[in-house]
């Protein structure tokens, strides 16, 4: 009998072994996230970190259509710092149907519209700017590559995990006010920061929020403080998530800031520290100003679920919803709506003066206050 017991102990301890190198079961719980490191531009990323994708065995997968009318991805828009450029994502259809010869992020003036470069390689999540303006962090999959402006890779961020029930994107990147510092957030669940300099890279802490798989990340205080929050809506039935401050230099957690019962959707920060925040269940727009008074924006629509907010540095905010667009002034509370519109993301110039929107068959558009102005579309 003792021998038989000690067998079957043995037993589950080999299966549980064997059971953590089936490609596609992913790490187990207890062993906590995989570490994050850093590659040089001559080092190969590993396996399903160059573009591929991962299938469990046994999952049923659905025919992929690629369409022509898709030429941008939804999840990254970035300008410079200096309001010159501005940055989106290519859509891999385009390739995929052989109507462009390669996929990559393209950069276009934002004076003139028109294309400066094509960064290549493959980009379906986040894109950042450098507080300096000399580098980009553009997210795919699982991996976060770090460019010069001219296109020259400078390091490979890896570590982010495919989750369990969603593909893999990296949903969001912060760089630190003073550039030493990336922040990038995932399906995985997990926040991963990175230590960057001029010619040096290191992996940082892992943090591991409670709400499930942040999509918004903002840096206060001159960066001592990194605010994580944000969900992507599936429904009504969605679980309460929270705003948490967290300590970027110990990795450490300090605060929970919005701990109503309700689904945060998106937020951000102006330059003085206000916070705005969008909800769903109840659809609100909120303001909450440093000195602690609460103010509520103006009627949202009712489809926040898959809102996405740009806050400005000084006073105006957008909001786009499905269908919806709504510009706001905090001070003198002037809105501007524009309806019918199928946009993917939004982002104010550094001076707020400019409001950019990304639409994934239509490409980059810019409103002045007065008037729209589209961006000439990538050659093949």
């Amino acid at each position: 009998m003792t021998l038989t017991t000690r067998r079957r102990v043995l037993l589950g301890a080999s299966t549980l072994s064997a059971a953590l190198l089936v490609p596609g079961c992913g790490r187990l719980p207890f062993l906590g996230p995989a570490p994050s490191s850093c590659l040089g531009p001559d080092e190969e990323l590993p396996e399903f970190e160059d573009g591929g994708s991962r299938v469990p065995p046994g999952a049923l997968v659905t025919p992929y259509e690629p369409s022509p009318f898709r030429w941008f991805n939804d999840a990254g828009l970035a300008v410079s710092p200096d309001g010159a450029l501005i940055a989106a994502a290519e859509h891999r259809d385009r390739s995929m149907l052989g109507l462009t010869d390669g996929q990559g992020v393209i950069l276009w003036d934002t004076a003139e519209g028109t294309v400066v470069r094509r960064i290549p390689g493959p980009a379906e999540g986040a894109i950042a700017w450098h507080p300096g303006g000399s580098r980009l962090a553009i997210a795919h999959q699982r991996h976060i590559a770090i460019v010069s402006v001219d296109g020259k890779l400078l390091w490979n961020l890896i570590g982010h995990e495919d989750p369990r029930d969603d593909s893999a994107r990296i949903t969001a990147l912060a760089f630190s006010p003073d550039g030493s510092q990336l922040a990038s957030t995932s399906t995985d669940g997990t926040v991963r920061l990175w230590d960057l300099s001029e010619d040096q890279c290191g992996a940082g802490h892992i943090l591991q929020p409670e709400a499930p798989a942040p999509t918004a990340l903002s840096y206060l205080a001159e960066g001592s403080i990194l605010a994580v929050g944000g969900t992507d809506v599936y429904g009504r039935d969605d679980p309460p998530n929270f705003l948490e401050q967290w300590d970027p230099a110990t990795g450490e957690r300090r605060e929970i800031l919005d701990d109503q019962e309700r689904i945060l959707v998106d937020f951000g920060h102006s330059a003085d520290g206000t916070l705005v925040l969008v909800t769903y269940e109840p659809a609100t727009l909120e303001v909450h100003t440093p000195d602690g008074t609460t103010s509520t924006g103006p009627e949202t629509s009712p489809y926040t679920h898959s809102a996405r907010l740009a806050v400005g540095a000084q006073s105006r905010v957008a909001l786009q919803s499905p269908g919806d667009l709504l510009i706001w002034d905090r001070d003198t509370g002037e809105e501007t709506r524009f309806e019918d519109m199928r946009l993917q993301r939004i982002c104010w110039s550094p001076d707020e003066s400019v409001l950019y929107t990304l639409e994934e068959a239509a490409g980059v558009s810019a409103w002045d206050g007065q008037s729209w102005r589209s961006f000439e579309l990538p050659r093949s």
